[in-house]
């Protein structure tokens, strides 16, 4: 398959992404309205829960199985088998600490620690998530975006459902976890139906320590790398006023979405840099470059919007007032959007990294971000609460950038120079408009102005030189996949 396709297929996850966005309003509107401040900073935590055990049971290994098979795909149905065999391992453990953690969260009500024990089950189910690099490396996504959809789509009627029944935060945990087990089942009958020959069967072979050997490194700085982005939630929700914990759950989750958007953005990149990297290295800088320059042009737009109509963004998902402590809200959300900034533009880095084998770097720039964000959110979380604990992660976020892109200018992979500047004067000229129009135009109109600004700036900065080179590029690199399976797996 043409690494043209890498462009389609972005298309598409960006497409599906902006889709699941709405869907994300929605249901982040309506959670926020109707739950109370502490079932509301419940359900943000179940929630994380699953990011942060996708990322213990992924271990980097989603990453070098991609990059394994689409080197040689003869070897798909082993690697598949060992990826499957080490996450099932993988699974039992965590499965078995969420357990415990329900069986001593004894400040928690009844129904949420119930609640907890059915995502121990969910949490293991997740193992399944082992079939990813099928659709990765035949860059197939249609109907695992539009399954991921209809989940977030019922998950939302559901919840609609459940609140006009009266139902809390233990009735909406709930759901969260038929939804996460329907999608992760979902994701794994389509994976089956395109894989050809003999079907994966999870059990230990030898062919699982030459996956994990080379992964663990990258995998474990993932897992620092989420812990550090998720751990003000605990420290926050063990620590601090029911209040405070709301309040920042309310200004975290309205983020997430646009950090689950670079990612799926760069997620193809895996098999077209590794490609790059093997056959043409002029070619993979050029790729690191465009991406990363495009990136932080993005992230720029959306951290003014963030900052800028803070006020207007908060009160339009969760209603003036609605939230205690609105105003502790609104400070975060603007702490949140400046680092956010850095977060969205760092997901390049990382695949860069990750394909040129860097893992022990990694390792070390994201534990020392999580020993950062532990000791200080710790210090400041009591004090300061929902804004300290921003400012903490605003900090840990930009400096988790500056060191991978300090990393990637001394490999010759950016080059400065007036270039950046174009990427970044679509944000600047929206800034001085949106600091203009304050206090003269509504924020409702304010924001839809500047989403209107956004997309025309994407549109703008995608027609630019290096852009239309990288894309050229691309066209030029092929990755062999492997064929589909002739007749669908019963």
């Amino acid at each position: 398959m043409s690494t043209g396709a890498v462009r389609r297929s972005q298309g598409l996850l960006v497409a599906a992404h902006l889709v699941r966005l709405l869907l994300f309003v929605g249901v982040t509107s309506v959670l926020g309205r109707q739950l109370a401040p502490t079932d509301f900073a419940f359900v943000y935590l179940l929630a994380s829960l699953y990011i942060v055990g996708m990322e213990v049971l992924d271990m980097g290994t989603t990453a070098i199985a991609t990059r394994n098979i689409a080197a040689d795909p003869t070897r798909e149905v082993t690697t598949l088998q060992a990826l499957l065999s080490l996450r099932r391992a993988i699974g039992l453990l965590l499965a078995a600490a969420v357990l415990v953690w329900a069986w001593q969260a004894t400040s928690l009500p009844a129904g949420q620690r119930g609640v907890l024990v059915g995502a121990a089950f969910g949490v293991f189910l997740l193992h399944w998530h082992a079939y990813q690099p099928v659709f990765q490396v035949r860059q197939r996504y249609g109907a695992l975006v539009t399954v991921g959809l209809l989940g977030q789509a019922v998950f939302l009627l559901a919840c609609l459902v459940a609140l006009q029944a009266g139902a809390g935060g233990v009735a909406i945990g709930l759901l969260i976890v038929a939804r996460e087990a329907g999608q992760v089942l979902a994701s794994r009958w389509l994976a089956l139906k395109l894989l050809a020959g003999p079907l994966p069967r999870a059990g230990w072979t030898p062919a699982v320590m030459p996956l994990l050997r080379p992964a663990w490194i990258v995998g474990l700085a993932g897992i620092c790398y989420k812990a550090a982005l998720y751990a003000g939630l605990f420290l926050i929700d063990t620590t601090a006023a029911p209040d405070e914990a709301g309040s920042f759950s309310a200004a975290h989750r309205l983020l997430v979405p646009l950090a689950d958007l670079a990612w799926t953005f760069v997620l193809p990149l895996f098999a077209s840099l590794s490609v790059a990297l093997a056959h043409d290295k002029p070619a993979f800088r050029l790729q690191v470059e465009a991406y990363a320059r495009l990136l932080a042009g993005l992230a720029l737009l959306a951290g003014v919007v963030g900052y800028g109509l803070a006020p207007a963004l908060i009160a339009l998902f969760y209603g003036e007032g609605r939230v205690a402590g609105l105003a502790a809200t609104v400070a975060a959300f603007q702490w949140l959007s400046i680092g956010a900034v850095f977060a969205l533009a760092t997901p390049v880095f990382v695949v860069s990294e990750t394909v040129q084998g860097h893992g022990r770097a990694l390792l070390c720039i994201a534990a020392a971000a999580l020993v950062v964000s532990l000791a200080a959110g710790s210090w400041v979380v009591a004090p300061h609460g929902a804004q300290g604990l921003a400012v903490v992660l605003c900090l840990v976020q930009g400096g988790l950038w500056a060191v991978l892109a300090l990393r990637a200018l001394a490999r010759r992979e950016l080059r400065p120079g007036p270039g950046w500047l174009a990427y970044g004067l679509p944000a600047g000229l929206l800034a001085a408009l949106l600091a203009s129009t304050d206090g003269a135009v509504p924020g409702a109109w304010q924001l839809a102005l500047a989403c209107a600004w956004c997309v025309l700036s994407a549109a703008l900065l995608l027609k630019l030189p290096l852009q239309q080179r990288c894309r050229a590029s691309l066209a030029t690199l092929s990755v062999h996949a492997p064929p589909d399976r002739a007749v669908s797996s019963p």
